[in-house]
């Protein structure tokens, strides 16, 4: 009895495991076929992006026989991988820019074969059709690039259901309708939707916390949101005059008023103001009477009459003229005493200091020109009374303040940038000490300022006024230019200028009281921030590349250095010199990638190393700086000297990561200008 119990028992264990086995062989086949099925939707998915052509879509390079990811490398051109299999949805992204794709998007199809899908991005094609509602399938989607294609109709409304959406590009393209007001729901910190024809109002965005934001170049009407003072003209222009409410657009109609309650509100406004009319007039009247009697009783010689008139005429002449950016001046709150009036004609020639220095403001500016030597010639004159009186040109305005060009008396023309008051918490003679040390510094590749003005939480700076564009709006397309092309020697060249008079000022200004010219300083510039935090170091504070200008010879110019005083936060000279190294990482990014960014660039950071972890670094760089390599040098040689300038830019970024201390300016010059030598020995040798 025991022996056959024995003997069920076991054919009970191996019948179990027997099922086992099968559900596991079942389960494998169906692994299998569902990987497959996977491999076909997005085989289908590319060649409806080719338009139905199997010839185009087959030379991307997906092949159906493999699986797109092999564990942590990938397989499939442009496509990116959480280092799993595909068909198990571990899709995270599919980059397929420029490559003259011409059909339509199968949003269906793509989402159901990479639900994890993160990044799309299909710039630079000719894709027709619309952006499908079917898109908000892949719900974990991040970013969408579809800019610069031939799509049209709406966007769609679903896009609101893609809660991680961060970036939305669909510039320049053929979208028209209304931007779905949904879009301002989620937490958007990009939208580009420049160049199509939406038309209706700009949704109720919460501007502020964009890094990035344009709709120039549509049909757009109605208001421009309040919070969107970090975003200039360029954001919103060419919109057939249809956008009201910022300075360079007209002013919005008040909102009409109808019914009932709103005739009782003007009926009762009307009356409050007719009262306080007579009251006021009442109080004119008595008070025009009591000075009638007063000066009666206290009627002097005719002498001191005249003198007194004399002294009020003296007064009036020095009032200056009003402009865009006039002050508060302390004469609108003077009585009419000549006490008062001397002494406003006695501080206001005085107001604006003007930096003395040998030699003209041009030779500081890599050239001596007829108009830089006009404004080197007006800056030694100029008064603070010519700057109120002269006709001044809105240029831009920015976090930290606006940018104007004034044409001063005899025709020079000038920039001005006023400095918001927000910095006015900032001690007025720490200004003024902060901007005599930074006029002293001269550097060909630093615009000096000419002078400047601060009083009554008011800040102005005076440069030289260079007309020939910024490195943001010639790298971003909103400016041509024959004078320059913007290869990749031409950006190394603009790296290593830049790079160089950083590395300069950190020095030269790194301590003391800047008496010196700057010249000797750059030799005993300390490579630790700890010495410079000692001797009170000043930085930029605020470098972009709006703020790179170019001279007429279009070498690159830092402007605006040291206008800004770092916020109470960073206050200390050593961050603010850190956060000076990191912005020109940034700026690199911008040269290599031909992206815009904003702000502190975390967005284009961010981007930059999720592709360099999935190894497409080529994928990094701009395509026209890629085609431009090779012309007459070697195509992987110039390749692997952007992967080494990248290499530097990613060390200004993050230097958590790394081990050894950050960097500072001096040292990144020296990696820039290593890199810059090379290339030039390079094409020097081929030449």
């Amino acid at each position: 009895m025991e022996k056959s119990k024995v003997v069920v028992f076991a054919g009970r264990v191996l019948a179990i495991v027997a099922l086992l086995l099968a559900c596991c062989c079942m389960a494998a086949a169906a692994q299998g076929g569902e990987g497959a099925r996977v491999r076909e939707s997005l085989i289908g998915f590319l060649t409806e992006l080719a338009g139905g052509d199997k010839e185009r879509a087959r030379g991307i390079g997906w092949d159906a026989s493999v699986e797109p990811c092999d564990g942590n490398r990938t397989v499939w051109p442009g496509v990116g991988c959480n280092g799993a299999a595909a068909g198990d949805g571990r899709i995270t992204a599919i980059v397929l820019e420029r490559k003259g794709l011409d059909g339509t998007i199968n949003a269906a199809s793509l989402c159901a074969a990479a639900p994890a899908l993160r990044v799309l991005s299909l710039e630079g094609n000719a894709l027709r059709g619309d952006l499908p509602a079917a898109i908000s399938g892949c719900a974990r989607l991040t970013h969408i690039y579809v800019g610069d294609n031939r799509l049209s109709g709406s966007l769609p409304p679903s896009l609101a259901e893609l809660a991680s959406l961060h970036v939305l590009n669909v510039s320049r393209n053929s979208f028209s309708g209304e931007i779905p007001a949904e879009l301002s729901k989620l937490g958007l910190v990009r939208f580009c939707g420049n160049d199509n024809r939406f038309n209706g109002a700009i949704p109720e965005f919460e501007l502020s916390r964009f890094e990035h934001f344009s709709v120039a170049n549509n049909n757009l009407t109605g208001p421009i949101p309040d919070d969107a003072g970090d975003f200039g003209l360029d954001s919103f222009s060419g919109n057939s005059d249809g956008l009201c409410g910022r300075p360079d657009f007209p002013l919005c109609p008040p909102p009409p008023s109808s019914g009932e309650n709103d005739g009782k509100r003007r009926r009762r406004a009307r009356t409050i103001v007719m009262c306080l009319g007579y009251v006021l007039l009442g109080a004119g009247v008595a008070a025009f009477v009591l000075y009638m009697m007063c000066s009666k009783r206290r009627r002097r010689p005719s002498g001191v009459g005249g003198k007194t008139a004399a002294t009020t005429e003296t007064s009036s002449s020095v009032t200056p003229g009003k402009s865009a950016y006039s002050l508060p001046m302390s004469e609108e709150r003077m009585n009419a005493t000549a006490a008062a009036a001397a002494a406003v004609a006695r501080a206001t020639p005085a107001s604006l200091v003007v930096l003395q220095r040998s030699g003209t403001a041009a030779s500081t500016v890599m050239t001596l020109n007829t108009a830089a030597a006009a404004a080197a010639e007006a800056a030694r004159k100029l008064r603070f009374e010519d700057l109120l009186r002269s006709p001044a040109e809105l240029l831009g305005r920015g976090r930290f303040g606006s940018a104007y060009k004034v044409v001063v008396p005899g025709g020079a023309a000038l920039a001005v940038k006023r400095v918001k008051d927000a910095a006015g918490a900032e001690e007025e003679e720490e200004f003024r000490r902060r901007m005599e040390r930074v006029g002293k510094a001269r550097h060909p590749a630093v615009l000096p300022p000419l002078a400047f003005y601060c009083a009554m939480q008011e800040k102005l700076v005076v440069y030289e006024f260079l007309g020939h564009g910024s490195l943001a709006k010639l790298l971003h397309g909103s400016i041509e230019s024959s004078q320059v092309a913007l290869d990749w020697p031409a950006r190394l060249h603009i790296a290593s200028k830049v790079a160089d008079g950083m590395a300069f000022m950190h020095g030269a200004l790194r301590g003391g009281d800047g008496d010196g010219d700057g010249a000797n300083a750059n030799l005993s510039f300390s490579s630790s921030y700890e010495e410079d935090e000692a001797g009170g170091a000043i930085a930029h504070g605020n470098l972009k590349a709006s703020n790179i200008l170019f001279t007429a010879t279009m070498e690159p110019c830092i402007s605006e250095y040291g206008v800004t005083a770092p916020p109470p936060p960073s206050s200390a000279p050593a961050e603010a010199l850190r956060a000076d190294v990191r912005a020109y990482g940034v700026l690199l990014l911008e040269l290599l990638t031909g992206k815009a960014t904003a702000a502190d660039g975390a967005e284009l950071a961010r981007w930059v190393t999720a592709v360099i972890r999935e190894e497409w670094t080529a994928e990094v760089f701009d395509r026209a700086m890629l085609s431009s390599a090779g012309a007459g040098g070697d195509t992987v040689a110039s390749e692997q000297r952007m992967v080494r300038l990248l290499q530097v830019a990613m060390r200004c970024i993050d230097d958590a990561s790394s081990p050894s201390p950050p960097p500072t300016m001096r040292e990144v010059a020296g990696m820039v200008n290593a890199i810059r030598e090379e290339d030039d020995m390079s094409l020097s040798s081929e030449a």
